[in-house]
């Protein structure tokens, strides 16, 4: 029986082909570096990012000193105080950051959690949704929109976070997975600037979602960008 050696970071197999094909490996540290070269072999946006397993060498440092990866932490959920919160302007459910804490720039806040279904089973349920007035919670999982994320059943924290256009104060990511399958990214939020306590979180959804706003009583986006535009208009 082969042991695999602590000295290889990284290094995932495709089951799919059924010989235990070996897809890419990195001796060390995920360093930048290292990463790097990983998203060009696997044919990937450099602004990827990817989730080292227990055998890299950062996992082991942990131990040492107490305080754990980027990676590591992702992988545990949430780790700052947010709360759910009812918006006052018709926007339904949001996500804000508790009383007494505050978020740094470039923090991960969580990973969009749902089911993993075709862009063809997304469009089918879009419409169903739509005509029930659910609600939409479907999140392309990369840019080539074969397969989506939906969080109407089942959810992470992240699905209560609202869509802004022009003052967005967190972004979404993407990183590879230990499969290394870039079909199926993990898909989190990050923070694009320092939050304070009581501060609603907001990232653009790449397409407008418009609502019926309580105060025009008009159709159209409800971020509060949006808003102020579509009043002055009318």
């Amino acid at each position: 029986m082969n042991v695999e050696s602590r000295g290889t970071a990284i290094r995932w197999f495709d089951c799919r082909s059924g010989k235990g094909k070996q897809l890419n490996s990195f001796d060390g540290a995920c360093t930048p570096n290292s990463l790097k070269i990983l998203h060009r072999n696997q044919g990937i946006p450099s602004s990827w990012m990817s989730y080292c397993n227990y055998l890299c060498e950062c996992r082991s440092k942990q131990i040492l000193n107490g305080k754990k990866c980027k990676c590591a932490l992702a992988e545990e959920g949430a780790h700052h105080g947010l709360e759910v919160f009812e918006t006052s302007d018709g926007r339904g459910f949001g996500l804000r950051v508790r009383k007494g804490a505050t978020i740094k720039k470039d923090e991960t806040l969580c990973h969009y959690a749902g089911e993993i279904i075709t862009s063809k089973e997304a469009k089918r349920r879009d419409h169903e949704n739509s005509e029930s007035r659910i609600g939409s919670y479907l999140l392309d999982m990369d840019e080539k929109r074969q397969y989506c994320i939906d969080a109407t059943y089942f959810r992470s924290a992240a699905a209560f976070i609202n869509h802004s256009c022009a003052e967005p104060n967190c972004r979404l990511f993407r990183a590879l997975g230990s499969h290394l399958d870039a079909n199926f990214p993990h898909l989190g939020l990050r923070a694009k600037e320092d939050i304070g306590e009581l501060t609603e979180l907001t990232f653009n959804y790449g397409e407008k979602p418009e609502g019926i706003c309580v105060e025009c009583h008009g159709v159209h986006c409800l971020c509060r960008h949006c808003k102020e535009l579509n009043h002055e208009r009318n």
